[in-house]
């Protein structure tokens, strides 16, 4: 395995958190019977699984997907503001590292080291709950809950409820996605949102370092 990204003028920072969902063809190939003796990675076995079934991670499925994430990545973003076309939006250079904690947690770190340093941190309630708590450079800590979808390879978590923040008015990441496109790629989505409204979208596509 799409991640997220918020702007506040006031403190000039970028909120980063987690992940999205681009539009992608599924695309299948014929069947053919013949004996495989290649040593395929657990995390492609997953990924194909979701793949030939046709839907989406369950709550469980997404965590497993997101503990083969561990480690460092390094891609491009862009932060598309609300009704700009997303190809007049800037590239930019990104990292982010993945840190698996007892299995039972996942850390995510962005801009290690800057004063923009933030964290998102991924749980499990049991196996029916995905949790994600966004730790914002900006000073506010927005939590999000995994919704199943339809499509592949997509872990997409919707906001639940803040800590240091009025939804109605302070500036937040409020929704992201990321999509595991391989074993070595992902990209992400994330809504930054202030007044109570989408102000800008934050996309990243991500490949593991080496």
């Amino acid at each position: 395995i799409k991640p997220i990204a918020l702007i506040k003028q006031s403190k000039g920072l970028t909120c980063t958190g987690a992940a999205y969902s681009l539009n992608s063809n599924n695309i299948r190939g014929d069947l053919v019977m013949k004996p495989i003796r290649t040593i395929i990675p657990a995390a492609m076995i997953l990924l194909c699984a979701q793949t030939n079934a046709g839907d989406g991670f369950t709550p469980d499925q997404a965590f497993q997907s997101m503990l083969n994430l561990e480690g460092s990545w390094t891609g491009e973003a862009q932060v598309v503001a609300a009704g700009q076309d997303r190809s007049d939006a800037s590239v930019s250079k990104t990292s982010v590292s993945f840190k698996n904690i007892g299995n039972s947690t996942v850390m995510q770190t962005f801009a290690a080291g800057t004063p923009a340093e933030m964290v998102s941190m991924y749980h499990q309630n049991g196996k029916d709950e995905l949790i994600h708590t966004h730790y914002c450079a900006i000073g506010n800590q927005p939590s999000m809950a995994f919704v199943t979808t339809n499509e592949s390879g997509v872990i997409d978590f919707k906001f639940t409820e803040g800590t240091n923040m009025d939804v109605n008015s302070d500036a937040h990441a409020h929704h992201s996605m990321m999509k595991v496109i391989d074993e070595n790629t992902y990209e992400s989505r994330t809504e930054n949102w202030s007044g109570g409204k989408l102000v800008s979208i934050r996309f990243t596509t991500m490949r593991r370092d080496p």
